[in-house]
């Protein structure tokens, strides 16, 4: 079984090069802002900034382009089916941002003819983890303007022919999504490289000069470089960061597991979310995760969570029961323990910001943070209520 992220496999040479192997950008001397972080949350704050700001900007990362959660997930934009007991500020802007792909990748959308095989798929909802009656559940996701469909017996059936005859409901919201998320990050990175941002790999950052509540430059090996600006999107590793600022955070990986069958006779109609997450590619390939362990960022696969995941997709689609995964691979989600990220100035610093803490919603969510992000950088403001992301929310549990 080969070990590795199904995205990969898709990627030319020259793609595969571009996300993997340092940059021969030279590290600049000054900066005006600086991101660390080149995942989708990263890439897209400076993409969105770039369309607004004209002085210089400069992405460092550690790792490759998208080398961690962004580039091994299973590529849903699932944003239907956030959690009926997060904030509706929160499910709002799941919705919005997933309306936000849609006009990317458009005819005439900026990423459009990329690759990045955007498809509205549906996804269909099997778990039962809504409140109370489903009909009146849907009912109440259609007034809050999330279309979707409470379906049973026949309805369901035709949605999803292949589901299991046990499954006597489901949530079905059509606007939902897939996409390709490595193409999409690649999109995002050649096009900020033509338009003059900086883009480093291989570039760790190993310390911080703070002045009067002011970052003042960041190290980089023996470099340093002088920064106005500085935005965090490192993922789990995040919390230890933001602890060099004297405000540590509770963001912590959570492992997750994700497994990938060779191509299938088998036509699933949309998305299945329920024990796991299963899906389709359009080559035919199933893709299921993932699994969720808090044991620290260990990126190694195990034998117990592929099987986990194997009998979770034979018990929902009884047709894949016996079919072989033939790659698996593995995930570092940045978990909070409210499950919704930090998107604010850390406090205490005057030019220190921090969009980290996805948890599972970190591609989908990515256009929107970059968004806000690059709105606070440019106006001072957000443009839109944060409060129920910011960081001393935690203020009581971090450590």
């Amino acid at each position: 079984m080969k070990v590795e992220s199904i995205w990969l496999s898709d990627l030319t040479p020259d793609q595969r090069r571009l996300l993997e192997h340092p940059s021969d950008t030279a590290l600049p001397n000054t900066t005006d802002v600086l991101i660390v972080g080149a995942g989708l949350v990263g890439l897209f704050t400076a993409w969105q900034l770039r369309r607004r700001y004209r002085g210089s900007i400069t992405v460092v990362d550690t790792a490759g382009l998208s080398q961690g959660a962004s580039g091994h997930n299973t590529g849903g934009l699932f944003a239907g089916q956030t959690r009926h007991d997060h904030l509706p500020l929160f499910r709002d802007w799941a919705i919005e941002a997933r309306e936000s792909y849609s006009e990317l990748f458009t005819d005439d959308g900026p990423l459009a003819a990329t690759g990045v095989d955007f498809v509205r798929s549906g996804s269909l909802r099997i778990d039962g983890e809504w409140p109370g009656d489903l009909v009146t559940y849907a009912d109440s996701e259609n007034q809050r303007g999330n279309r979707c469909e409470a379906l049973m017996g026949t309805a369901l059936a035709d949605c999803e022919p292949a589901l299991s005859t046990s499954v006597v409901e489901g949530l079905f919201c059509p606007d939902d999504a897939t996409f390709h998320p490595l193409r999409t990050a690649i999109a995002l990175a050649t096009d900020l490289l033509d338009r003059g941002v900086r883009l480093l790999t291989h570039t760790p950052v190993t310390g911080f000069t703070v002045t009067g509540g002011r970052l003042v430059d960041v190290a980089c090996g023996r470099s340093r470089i002088s920064v106005g600006q500085v935005v965090l999107t490192t993922g789990w590793s995040a919390g230890k960061v933001s602890a060099q600022f004297g405000c540590p955070l509770p963001i912590q990986p959570a492992k997750g597991q994700a497994i990938a069958t060779d191509p299938q006779q088998l036509t699933m109609q949309t998305c299945i979310l329920g024990e796991t997450m299963v899906r389709q590619l359009p080559d035919g390939r199933v893709v299921a995760g993932g699994t969720q362990e808090f044991v620290g960022p260990d990126l190694e696969p195990t034998e117990d969570g592929r099987r986990q995941l194997a009998e979770s997709v034979g018990r929902m689609l009884p047709a894949l029961a016996h079919v072989e995964a033939t790659r698996t691979w593995v995930g570092l989600r940045p978990h909070t323990p409210d499950e919704m990220p930090i998107v604010d100035r850390i406090p205490g610093t005057d030019n220190v910001f921090l969009a980290a803490g996805h948890f599972t919603k970190g591609v989908l969510l990515a256009p929107v943070t970059g968004e806000a992000i690059a709105n606070w950088l440019v106006d001072g403001s957000p443009g839109r209520d944060l409060h129920h992301l910011a960081a001393l929310r935690f203020a009581d549990t971090s450590t």
